[in-house]
């Protein structure tokens, strides 16, 4: 009845399954980025909006009236402001180091792999052999068929104390840095941008336009 030259494609059972795996993988990966993008957007939108907060008694009040001056002081109260939101985020990280050092010192062991499934923070996690996985081959491509072997399960080890709590110390305190990172540089971009119209007579925002108070005013009817 069905006439053509091409072969028609069937897939096992197994097949199947490997490739709606592969697709929700695919679209969770997908939505995971995109979180992360509107997460990220947002921060940018209410880190500039905060730039433009903290600067603006100095500019209504015509403390500041020329670009350089806005620059320098918006640039000092910026790197006064990431300093407040990194501290905590380096003294986390210090503590880390700490550890590491006390480790170290107890241990004798200056390199060690944090990691480690018998002797670092791994212990305490599912970790799974990929390297033996099963694999078959869909549309010519060897692709993950099944789960991985086990290779550990969560248990504790006297001798990772260190990595139990340097590893979440890093984590914890990377992100918090990566974050206040992202804010300040948020904060230098609306500043320059900032810089560069609050003193132009074609300010986006009026009310901040130095030069308004000098423009000639338009006589009332009847005045």
């Amino acid at each position: 009845m069905f006439d053509s030259k091409f072969p028609i494609l069937t897939l096992s059972e197994n097949e199947r399954r490997v490739l709606i795996t592969l697709v929700v993988l695919i679209l969770l990966v997908f939505v995971i980025v995109g979180y992360i993008g509107l997460l990220v957007e947002k921060t940018m939108k209410k880190q500039g909006k905060r730039a433009s907060t903290m600067m603006y008694d100095v500019v209504t009040a015509k403390v500041i009236t020329t670009e350089k001056g806005f620059r320098r002081l918006g640039h000092k109260k910026n790197n006064q402001l990431f300093a407040r939101q990194a501290t905590p985020a380096f003294l986390i990280l210090t503590l880390a180091g700490i550890i590491y050092i006390i480790h170290g010192a107890i241990s004798k062991l200056w390199l060690f792999n944090l990691f480690d499934k018998d002797t670092g923070f791994g212990s305490i996690m599912w970790l799974w052999d990929f390297a033996h996985v099963k694999r078959v081959q869909v549309f010519g491509m060897w692709i993950i068929a099944d789960w991985p072997p086990l290779l550990n399960t969560p248990h504790f080890v006297a001798a990772a104390w260190a990595s139990y709590i340097i590893v979440p110390c890093l984590f914890v305190g990377g992100t918090w840095l990566l974050v206040a990172t992202q804010a300040h540089i948020a904060r230098a971009f609306k500043l320059r941008h900032l810089a560069n119209t609050v003193f132009n007579p074609s300010l986006e925002a009026p009310e901040l336009n130095q030069n308004k108070n000098n423009a000639p005013t338009t006589p009332t009817k009847g005045s």
